[in-house]
Parts: structure tokens; sequence; C-alpha cells
């Protein structure tokens, strides 16, 4: 199935609406997707193989990638979806921050060697043709330092880039501290990307929250299966984890993750020993964050309902998204005297997080904003 024919069957299963901005990214990675299905084939040839064998060193340019930039909800991550599920070919899908942060411990390991970066490059391009990249963007110089030298070895190894992101490439890293050595960067990827602006009016994650909303009550089959779908719309299809996440240096268990979104039991998300650093570091990380099995919380129960607080407080502050399925209805979750008042601002904000007026931006936006 190519990227057009999988765009085509979502459109007349009725899961997608018909949008007239999307079709010329959807071509776009069509033509991608053939050319590097083509060279694939070209791969298996007889020539190509005794190339091989004979250690040839001729490395062919990528395939010309794609840099499609829009605002949030438009459906980019869709359009790589239609795009990735397609291929293949040796791929890589990650979020653009999962991707570095997986560099930063390449280098730890490459360390002593010559060249580390052109090391790491020529390790990836053995296993991947094509490097898929959802919300690119760059928000430190540790990065920005990395990616110039990084994207020059991997398209010399002939590794492809697709990538979403919410600015265009000559917006990236905008005045960043020694912003000049990061334009090498984005010189290579209009070199070897066709870059497009999708434009949109149509907020397709609002659709979703204004259809399926963001708390779930009471705790049964319904709430069950919401919740799973409201992890794999918001995940997009990214690799999914179960292992627990260390946050400040304390493991944490997980139900599981997938990029931006995570998954927690309300017991241990808000049991000891959390704290509002552990909270903020979250809301850094993750740009949904689901939380199953709230119920109603006693008097004598302090420590949980002040965790609460702070989780939904940092949460609504930084703009992150926050799933609930629950015992009980809102206004039944903490009813005893002691810290009510606060629990009322509490309360508010979650009934607010729940409306259409409430702003859930993905991480990269908040990125943006605290530049």
């Amino acid at each position: 199935m190519t990227p057009l024919q999988y765009y085509q069957q979502a459109l007349d299963a009725g899961q997608i609406r018909p949008d007239a901005q999307q079709y010329p990214v959807v071509e776009k990675l069509d033509a991608i997707f053939q050319e590097l299905e083509a060279r694939q084939k070209e791969k298996k040839t007889s020539l190509a193989r005794l190339c091989a064998l004979l250690g040839c060193r001729r490395q062919k340019p990528p395939v010309k990638g794609l840099y499609v930039w829009g605002s949030v909800g438009i459906g980019k991550t869709f359009l790589m979806d239609c795009f990735y599920q397609c291929l293949t070919v040796s791929k890589m899908r990650l979020h653009f921050h999962q991707f570095m942060q997986r560099m930063h411990e390449e280098l730890k390991t490459a360390q002593g060697n010559k060249n580390p970066l052109e090391l790491i490059a020529k390790k990836i391009s053995q296993s991947t043709s094509v490097i898929c990249f959802d919300e690119f963007f760059v928000s430190n110089i540790a990065d920005a330092m990395i990616l110039a030298e990084l994207f020059l070895h991997l398209f010399e190894n002939g590794v492809t880039l697709v990538t979403s992101s919410n600015i265009p490439p000559d917006m990236l890293y905008f005045d960043g501290l020694q912003r000049e050595r990061f334009l090498p960067a984005i010189a290579l990827i209009k070199q070897n990307t066709t870059v497009i602006h999708l434009h949109s009016k149509m907020d397709y994650r609002q659709q979703h929250i204004r259809q399926t909303g963001v708390f779930y009550t009471p705790l049964d089959d319904n709430a069950a299966h919401n919740l799973e779908n409201t992890f794999t719309h918001f995940s997009h299809g990214a690799a999914i984890e179960y292992e627990p996440i260390v946050i400040c240096d304390r493991p944490i268990q997980i139900i599981k993750s997938a990029g931006s979104v995570v998954w927690f039991d309300f017991e241990t998300i808000c049991g000891r020993p959390r704290s509002q650093l552990d909270y903020l570091e979250i809301a850094k990380r993750y740009h949904t964050v689901i939380v199953q099995n709230l119920r109603r919380l006693s008097s004598n129960e302090n420590d949980l309902i002040l965790s609460f607080i702070y989780l939904v407080d940092i949460l609504y502050d930084a703009h992150c998204r926050l799933i609930l399925s629950s015992a009980v209805p809102m206004t039944e979750i903490y009813v005893a005297d002691k810290t009510q008042q606060p629990f009322q601002r509490t309360l508010s904000r979650l009934i607010e997080m729940q409306s259409e007026v409430y702003v859930y931006p993905d991480m990269i936006e908040k990125e943006i904003t605290n530049l």
C-alpha cells in the first residue's frame, strides 16, 4: 500500500475528514515513498550485490526528504503515519527530543573516538534508510552543536530525513546562543528536504477532545476503553515503553509511555515520595499525562490530596494535557474541610481543562514560548 492509498482508505472509512491542504503533502510523501522503494529494489540487483561484496564506496545522495511545518492539531502526525506505515525500507521514527536524548547517550559511549558523530551516523545508516522525526525543534546549545555535524554525516551516508515541525527551518534555534554554529544544519535540512508549509484551519486534536473529553467516570470498561483510545490517539504510533521512567534520579513505575505521552496509576504518581520537582520534570518531558484510578479522598489522606493539587496545578500552568479516569465525579473527589480551599482552585482548573477554551499545545510550543 502507498501513502496515497493509505490516506484514501482512511477517508473512505470516515476516520479523517477531507482537507484539501493536506493533499500536496500526501502526494509529496507518496513520491518520496516510491523513490525509496525503487532504490531498495535496485539494491537487490545482482550488480548491486556484487558491488557491495567488492566494497564499492560510491554512495548515492539520499532520496530528498520532506520538512512539513504548521500549527498543532492540523494533521502533520497523521500524514507521517501514512508515510511511515507503508514503508518497507529500514526506518526509524522518534519524537525529536527522544532522538537527541539517544544521541547524547551514544556520544558518552563513543568517548575517545576521533570523530564520534561520524561513527554514530555510520552506525545509524547501517540499519536505517529513513529517519522520521515528530516535532522537530532545537532549544539548547548542546543539541545545536551536535546537529550540524550529525546531519552532514547522515546525509553523506544516504539517510533520508522526513520531519514535522511547528516552525520553518529558518526559525529553528532562533536567537539561540551561538546560533551561527547551527546555521550549517539549517542549510543541510533545506538542501536535503522539500520544505512545505501545511495551512489548515482544522484542529483535529481539539475535535478529539471535544468528542471524548478528558475525564472518565466511573471506573468501568468504557473508561478503560477511552483511556486506551486516548493513549493511541495522542502517542501517534510512537514506540511503547513499559519500564519505569527516571525522574529526579528516582524511578517511577508507569503503566506505559510512548513519545510525549505517559500513563500513571493515581496511587503511584501522587503517593510518596513524589514532590513538586517530579511534576515539574514530567511537565517538561511530556505533553500528555494520563492518570487512572483516581478515587474519593478522605480527610486523613492529606499527602495524597496535596500531591494531586500540586500535579494539577503544575500541569495546568505548563499547559499539559491531563487525562483522568475516576471512581467518582470531579466534585466528589474531595469534600472534607481540610485543604478544601486549595482544592477548590484545583477543581476549577480541572473543569476548565475540560472546556474547549483551554489550549493544549504540545511540548514543542511550550519550548518556543520559553525562548
